[in-house]
């Protein structure tokens, strides 16, 4: 039987690159997830990583020790990772099984996970009114 072949979307953001994970993630799939990230890291030259597990149905030690590995090759890569979207559950079953996540930062959403790479979001207070809608602009 064939294996189907699951697309591992990494989307670049200028000199950042942020790899959004969902479902479920098989040993296969974290395994060709690490080579691929890390060949477009060295293609792309990016500055830092972004993975988000939002929408990640379980991680299992398999994949953390992956998410592990990763962070610590891109950082020899002279990238920064940040890991966010971490669900209650999923925290409590790693945290109760005992697995560690060496060398990856955390963040709660990929809001935090982005500034912590250097992103600045601009909030409301950095908009003008025009005409009802808001608009970018100066204060």
């Amino acid at each position: 039987m064939e294996e189907r072949y699951e697309r591992i979307p990494i989307i670049q953001l200028w000199d950042q690159l942020l790899v959004p994970l969902q479902g479920d993630v098989t040993d296969a799939h974290a395994d060709r997830l690490c080579d691929e990230v890390l060949e477009r890291l060295r293609r792309t030259e990016a500055r830092g990583l972004a993975v988000d597990i939002t929408g990640l149905w379980v991680v299992d030690s398999h994949l953390c020790a992956t998410l592990s590995r990763l962070a610590a090759s891109a950082q020899l890569m002279g990238t920064k990772t940040v890991l966010c979207g971490m669900s209650p559950s999923i925290a409590l079953t790693l945290q109760t099984m005992g697995v560690e996540l060496t060398g990856v930062k955390m963040a709660l959403d990929l809001e935090e996970a982005l500034e912590w790479l250097g992103f600045r979001v601009a909030g409301p207070d950095h908009r003008r009114e025009l005409d009802g809608e808001w608009a970018p602009g100066e204060d």
